[in-house]
């Protein structure tokens, strides 16, 4: 069996192009594929940020929620201590300095018609 030279060169210059062409495929992909991974990764980035965004709000409700409830319950003691020394409840001093504003209206009123 003899080899025809000119076949063979054929041969070699198309197989020398097929892997010149599958290396030029191996980029393109390459690059396909780091843009994929780019764009998904920016989509992760943005939804962790969202999410991120979520948990920081929950996360401030219930802080400003249960800081209401500490400052109520420091209230209801401060309350409690100043009626134990005082035998006032503050709803107590609240009407009676209501009262003490409309008698020194009524006294200034009065003070005036003088």
């Amino acid at each position: 069996m003899t080899i025809d030279k000119k076949t063979t060169g054929l041969d070699n210059d198309q197989l020398a192009r097929n892997i010149w062409l599958a290396g030029l495929g191996v980029y393109r992909k390459s690059l396909d594929e780091a843009q994929n991974l780019e764009h998904k990764t920016s989509s992760l980035f943005d939804e962790l940020v969202e999410q991120g965004r979520e948990v920081e709000e929950k996360t401030r409700a219930k802080v400003e929620q249960n800081l209401d409830k500490a400052n109520q319950e420091v209230e209801n003691r401060v309350h409690d201590i100043f009626y134990r020394l005082s035998g006032f409840r503050p709803q107590q001093i609240n009407d009676l300095n209501a009262k003490v504003d409309r008698l020194t209206d009524a006294v200034e009123q009065l003070a005036a018609k003088q």
